[in-house]
Protein backbone atom coordinates (compact mmCIF):
# COMPACT_ATOMS: atom_id res chain seq x y z
CA UNK A 1 0.00 0.00 0.00
CA UNK A 2 1.40 3.38 -1.00
CA UNK A 3 1.96 5.94 1.74
CA UNK A 4 0.28 9.30 1.28
CA UNK A 5 2.25 11.17 3.92
CA UNK A 6 5.90 11.95 4.44
CA UNK A 7 8.51 12.63 7.09
CA UNK A 8 7.69 16.33 7.21
CA UNK A 9 4.12 15.58 8.28
CA UNK A 10 5.34 13.20 10.96
CA UNK A 11 7.72 15.90 12.19
CA UNK A 12 4.82 18.34 12.38
CA UNK A 13 2.69 15.81 14.26
CA UNK A 14 5.40 15.15 16.85
CA UNK A 15 6.07 18.87 17.19
CA UNK A 16 2.41 19.63 17.93
CA UNK A 17 2.21 16.85 20.52
CA UNK A 18 5.40 17.93 22.27
CA UNK A 19 4.45 21.63 22.21
CA UNK A 20 0.89 20.97 23.33
CA UNK A 21 -0.62 23.46 20.90
CA UNK A 22 -0.55 24.41 17.25
CA UNK A 23 0.60 27.95 17.90
CA UNK A 24 3.56 26.90 20.04
CA UNK A 25 4.54 24.13 17.59
CA UNK A 26 4.34 26.55 14.66
CA UNK A 27 6.66 28.97 16.45
CA UNK A 28 9.17 26.25 17.33
CA UNK A 29 9.09 24.79 13.82
CA UNK A 30 9.37 28.15 12.07
CA UNK A 31 6.21 27.50 10.06
CA UNK A 32 2.99 29.46 9.72
CA UNK A 33 0.21 28.06 11.88
CA UNK A 34 -2.26 27.65 8.97
CA UNK A 35 0.32 25.61 7.05
CA UNK A 36 0.94 23.46 10.12
CA UNK A 37 -2.80 22.86 10.53
CA UNK A 38 -3.08 21.81 6.88
CA UNK A 39 -0.14 19.40 7.29
CA UNK A 40 -1.76 17.71 10.31
CA UNK A 41 -5.13 17.53 8.57
CA UNK A 42 -3.56 15.81 5.54
CA UNK A 43 -1.79 13.36 7.84
CA UNK A 44 -5.10 12.48 9.51
CA UNK A 45 -6.75 12.08 6.13
CA UNK A 46 -3.95 9.77 5.00
CA UNK A 47 -4.17 7.67 8.16
CA UNK A 48 -7.96 7.70 7.99
CA UNK A 49 -8.68 8.55 11.63
CA UNK A 50 -8.35 11.59 13.93
CA UNK A 51 -5.04 11.81 15.73
CA UNK A 52 -5.48 14.93 17.83
CA UNK A 53 -8.29 16.37 19.88
CA UNK A 54 -8.40 20.18 19.64
CA UNK A 55 -9.54 22.09 22.70
CA UNK A 56 -9.36 25.51 24.29
CA UNK A 57 -6.47 24.35 26.44
CA UNK A 58 -4.49 22.91 23.56
CA UNK A 59 -4.37 19.49 21.95
CA UNK A 60 -4.45 15.92 23.26
CA UNK A 61 -3.92 12.58 21.60
CA UNK A 62 -6.62 10.19 20.48
CA UNK A 63 -5.98 6.47 20.94
CA UNK A 64 -4.85 6.31 17.32
CA UNK A 65 -2.59 9.31 17.85
CA UNK A 66 -1.00 7.65 20.87
CA UNK A 67 -0.16 4.59 18.77
CA UNK A 68 1.21 6.72 15.95
CA UNK A 69 3.36 8.91 18.18
CA UNK A 70 5.89 6.23 19.18
CA UNK A 71 6.10 4.92 15.63
CA UNK A 72 6.52 8.45 14.27
CA UNK A 73 9.40 9.12 16.64
CA UNK A 74 11.06 5.85 15.67
CA UNK A 75 10.55 6.58 12.00
CA UNK A 76 12.12 10.02 12.32
CA UNK A 77 15.01 8.59 14.31
CA UNK A 78 15.66 5.95 11.65
CA UNK A 79 15.39 8.54 8.90
CA UNK A 80 17.95 10.77 10.60
CA UNK A 81 20.24 7.81 11.14
CA UNK A 82 19.87 6.86 7.48
CA UNK A 83 20.73 10.42 6.45
CA UNK A 84 23.82 10.46 8.64
CA UNK A 85 24.93 7.02 7.43
CA UNK A 86 24.51 8.07 3.81
CA UNK A 87 26.70 11.12 4.43
CA UNK A 88 29.31 9.03 6.24
CA UNK A 89 29.32 6.47 3.41
CA UNK A 90 29.83 9.25 0.87
CA UNK A 91 32.80 10.46 2.92
CA UNK A 92 34.26 6.97 3.17
CA UNK A 93 33.63 6.73 6.91
CA UNK A 94 31.01 3.99 6.79
CA UNK A 95 30.48 0.83 4.77
CA UNK A 96 31.98 -2.53 3.91
CA UNK A 97 35.15 -3.02 1.87
CA UNK A 98 35.95 -6.47 0.52
CA UNK A 99 39.74 -6.84 0.44
CA UNK A 100 41.56 -9.72 -1.19
CA UNK A 101 45.28 -10.35 -0.97
CA UNK A 102 48.00 -12.74 -2.04
CA UNK A 103 49.56 -14.72 0.78
CA UNK A 104 52.82 -12.78 1.00
CA UNK A 105 50.94 -9.54 1.74
CA UNK A 106 49.96 -10.84 5.17
CA UNK A 107 53.53 -11.10 6.45
CA UNK A 108 54.44 -7.40 6.39
CA UNK A 109 52.40 -5.06 4.19
CA UNK A 110 48.91 -5.54 5.63
CA UNK A 111 49.96 -5.83 9.30
CA UNK A 112 51.69 -2.46 8.89
CA UNK A 113 48.88 -0.65 7.09
CA UNK A 114 45.54 -2.11 8.24
CA UNK A 115 45.63 -1.35 12.00
CA UNK A 116 46.00 2.38 11.36
CA UNK A 117 43.20 2.36 8.81
CA UNK A 118 40.81 0.53 11.15
CA UNK A 119 41.65 2.88 14.02
CA UNK A 120 40.97 5.97 11.90
CA UNK A 121 37.83 4.59 10.24
CA UNK A 122 35.95 2.50 12.82
CA UNK A 123 32.75 2.72 10.78
CA UNK A 124 34.28 0.79 7.87
CA UNK A 125 34.12 -2.99 8.14
CA UNK A 126 36.71 -5.04 6.26
CA UNK A 127 35.89 -8.43 4.76
CA UNK A 128 39.23 -10.04 3.91
CA UNK A 129 40.08 -13.15 1.93
CA UNK A 130 43.27 -14.72 0.64
CA UNK A 131 43.77 -15.83 -2.94
CA UNK A 132 46.18 -15.78 -5.84
CA UNK A 133 46.44 -12.96 -8.35
CA UNK A 134 44.38 -14.78 -11.00
CA UNK A 135 41.45 -15.44 -8.67
CA UNK A 136 41.58 -11.99 -7.08
CA UNK A 137 41.33 -10.25 -10.45
CA UNK A 138 38.45 -12.51 -11.45
CA UNK A 139 36.61 -11.79 -8.20
CA UNK A 140 36.90 -8.06 -8.83
CA UNK A 141 35.63 -8.44 -12.40
CA UNK A 142 32.60 -10.34 -11.10
CA UNK A 143 31.85 -7.76 -8.41
CA UNK A 144 32.65 -10.08 -5.51
CA UNK A 145 35.64 -8.03 -4.32
CA UNK A 146 36.40 -4.31 -4.13
CA UNK A 147 40.20 -4.18 -3.98
CA UNK A 148 43.05 -6.66 -4.20
CA UNK A 149 46.71 -6.77 -3.24
CA UNK A 150 48.17 -8.71 -6.14
CA UNK A 151 51.56 -9.85 -7.34
CA UNK A 152 53.07 -8.29 -10.47
CA UNK A 153 53.56 -8.99 -13.28
CA UNK A 154 49.98 -10.11 -13.94
CA UNK A 155 48.07 -11.04 -17.07
CA UNK A 156 44.82 -9.52 -18.33
CA UNK A 157 44.72 -6.36 -16.25
CA UNK A 158 42.84 -4.25 -18.80
CA UNK A 159 40.19 -2.22 -17.01
CA UNK A 160 42.09 -2.22 -13.71
CA UNK A 161 43.89 0.56 -11.92
CA UNK A 162 47.22 -0.93 -10.84
CA UNK A 163 49.47 0.86 -8.35
CA UNK A 164 52.78 -0.60 -7.19
CA UNK A 165 53.04 -0.68 -3.41
CA UNK A 166 56.09 -2.70 -2.38
CA UNK A 167 59.21 -4.20 -3.94
CA UNK A 168 60.88 -7.37 -2.68
CA UNK A 169 63.88 -9.63 -3.30
CA UNK A 170 64.01 -13.33 -4.07
CA UNK A 171 65.40 -15.41 -1.22
CA UNK A 172 66.26 -19.09 -0.88
CA UNK A 173 64.32 -21.29 1.53
CA UNK A 174 66.42 -24.28 2.62
CA UNK A 175 65.88 -27.24 4.95
CA UNK A 176 67.51 -26.62 8.33
CA UNK A 177 70.22 -29.24 7.75
CA UNK A 178 71.06 -28.16 4.19
CA UNK A 179 74.73 -27.68 3.36
CA UNK A 180 74.15 -23.96 2.63
CA UNK A 181 71.68 -23.25 5.44
CA UNK A 182 74.14 -21.47 7.73
CA UNK A 183 75.56 -19.16 5.07
CA UNK A 184 74.87 -15.40 5.33
CA UNK A 185 74.05 -15.32 1.63
CA UNK A 186 74.51 -17.51 -1.42
CA UNK A 187 74.69 -17.17 -5.16
CA UNK A 188 71.61 -18.49 -6.96
CA UNK A 189 73.86 -20.61 -9.19
CA UNK A 190 74.88 -22.62 -6.11
CA UNK A 191 71.38 -24.16 -6.12
CA UNK A 192 71.60 -25.39 -9.73
CA UNK A 193 71.74 -29.07 -8.79
CA UNK A 194 68.96 -28.95 -6.17
CA UNK A 195 65.41 -30.27 -6.35
CA UNK A 196 62.92 -27.39 -6.19
CA UNK A 197 59.53 -26.84 -4.63
CA UNK A 198 57.99 -24.28 -6.98
CA UNK A 199 54.86 -22.16 -7.24
CA UNK A 200 52.09 -23.74 -9.30
CA UNK A 201 52.31 -23.18 -13.06
CA UNK A 202 48.50 -22.88 -13.32
CA UNK A 203 47.67 -20.85 -10.19
CA UNK A 204 50.75 -18.64 -9.82
CA UNK A 205 52.18 -18.56 -13.36
CA UNK A 206 53.74 -15.10 -13.47
CA UNK A 207 55.57 -15.34 -10.13
CA UNK A 208 56.79 -18.77 -11.17
CA UNK A 209 57.95 -17.25 -14.45
CA UNK A 210 59.91 -14.54 -12.65
CA UNK A 211 61.67 -17.16 -10.53
CA UNK A 212 62.48 -19.25 -13.60
CA UNK A 213 63.89 -16.16 -15.34
CA UNK A 214 66.21 -15.54 -12.38
CA UNK A 215 67.42 -19.14 -12.51
CA UNK A 216 68.04 -18.96 -16.25
CA UNK A 217 70.03 -15.75 -15.72
CA UNK A 218 72.12 -17.70 -13.19
CA UNK A 219 72.80 -20.39 -15.81
CA UNK A 220 70.36 -23.20 -15.05
CA UNK A 221 66.74 -24.34 -15.28
CA UNK A 222 65.35 -25.48 -11.91
CA UNK A 223 64.38 -29.13 -11.55
CA UNK A 224 60.89 -28.96 -10.05
CA UNK A 225 59.79 -31.97 -8.01
CA UNK A 226 56.75 -30.46 -6.28
CA UNK A 227 54.37 -27.57 -6.91
CA UNK A 228 52.24 -25.62 -4.43
CA UNK A 229 50.01 -22.57 -4.48
CA UNK A 230 50.42 -21.06 -1.02
CA UNK A 231 53.68 -19.81 0.45
CA UNK A 232 53.25 -21.49 3.84
CA UNK A 233 52.66 -24.83 2.06
CA UNK A 234 55.94 -24.42 0.21
CA UNK A 235 57.75 -23.65 3.46
CA UNK A 236 56.27 -26.79 4.98
CA UNK A 237 57.38 -28.91 2.03
CA UNK A 238 60.90 -27.50 2.23
CA UNK A 239 60.96 -28.21 5.97
CA UNK A 240 59.90 -31.78 5.20
CA UNK A 241 62.95 -32.26 3.00
CA UNK A 242 61.14 -32.31 -0.36
CA UNK A 243 63.49 -29.73 -1.85
CA UNK A 244 64.56 -26.09 -1.74
CA UNK A 245 62.48 -23.10 -2.80
CA UNK A 246 62.77 -19.58 -4.11
CA UNK A 247 60.28 -17.19 -2.56
CA UNK A 248 59.59 -13.48 -1.91
CA UNK A 249 61.90 -12.16 0.78
CA UNK A 250 59.00 -11.18 3.02
CA UNK A 251 58.48 -14.88 3.76
CA UNK A 252 61.37 -14.63 6.24
CA UNK A 253 58.82 -13.24 8.72
CA UNK A 254 57.23 -16.70 8.76
CA UNK A 255 58.42 -18.61 11.81
CA UNK A 256 59.61 -22.18 11.23
CA UNK A 257 62.26 -24.18 13.01
CA UNK A 258 62.53 -26.57 10.07
CA UNK A 259 63.83 -24.14 7.43
CA UNK A 260 66.37 -21.36 6.95
CA UNK A 261 65.76 -18.23 4.89
CA UNK A 262 68.98 -17.27 3.12
CA UNK A 263 69.42 -14.04 1.10
CA UNK A 264 70.70 -14.33 -2.46
CA UNK A 265 73.50 -12.27 -3.92
CA UNK A 266 74.13 -11.39 -7.52
CA UNK A 267 72.04 -9.83 -10.26
CA UNK A 268 68.39 -10.39 -11.07
CA UNK A 269 67.27 -11.26 -7.54
CA UNK A 270 66.91 -7.85 -5.86
CA UNK A 271 63.78 -5.70 -6.13
CA UNK A 272 62.37 -7.92 -8.87
CA UNK A 273 59.13 -8.87 -7.09
CA UNK A 274 56.27 -6.42 -6.74
CA UNK A 275 53.11 -6.21 -4.67
CA UNK A 276 50.49 -3.93 -6.17
CA UNK A 277 47.05 -2.60 -5.40
CA UNK A 278 44.35 -3.37 -7.96
CA UNK A 279 40.87 -1.88 -8.32
CA UNK A 280 38.52 -1.70 -11.27
CA UNK A 281 38.77 1.62 -13.05
CA UNK A 282 35.90 3.86 -11.96
CA UNK A 283 33.08 3.13 -9.57
CA UNK A 284 34.98 2.40 -6.35
CA UNK A 285 33.35 3.53 -3.12
CA UNK A 286 34.76 6.31 -0.96
CA UNK A 287 35.57 3.76 1.76
CA UNK A 288 37.51 1.67 -0.77
CA UNK A 289 39.47 4.75 -1.83
CA UNK A 290 40.34 5.50 1.79
CA UNK A 291 41.61 1.94 2.25
CA UNK A 292 43.71 2.23 -0.90
CA UNK A 293 45.23 5.46 0.37
CA UNK A 294 46.12 3.78 3.66
CA UNK A 295 47.78 0.81 1.95
CA UNK A 296 49.69 3.03 -0.45
CA UNK A 297 50.91 5.51 2.17
CA UNK A 298 53.46 4.30 4.74
CA UNK A 299 53.23 7.64 6.54
CA UNK A 300 49.54 7.02 7.27
CA UNK A 301 50.37 3.76 9.00
CA UNK A 302 53.22 5.29 10.97
CA UNK A 303 51.03 8.16 12.21
CA UNK A 304 48.36 5.85 13.63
Amino acid sequence: MALHFGLRQLEHFVAVVEAGSFSEAAERSFIAQPALSISIRKLEESVGVPLLLRGTRGVSLTAAGTELLDEARRCLLHAERARQNARLAALGELGVVRLGFVGSAIYQLLPRRLPGFMARHPGVRLEVSEGVTITLLQAMREGRMDVGVIRLPADDVDGFRIIEVEKDDIIAVLPRGHRLAERQNIELAELADESFVMFSRTQVPRLRGTLFDACRAAGFVPRVVQEATQAFTMVGLVGSGVGVALMPGVIRHFQSEQVRFVPLSGTGVHGCLTLALATLEGGTSAATERLCEAIMTPEAAAAA
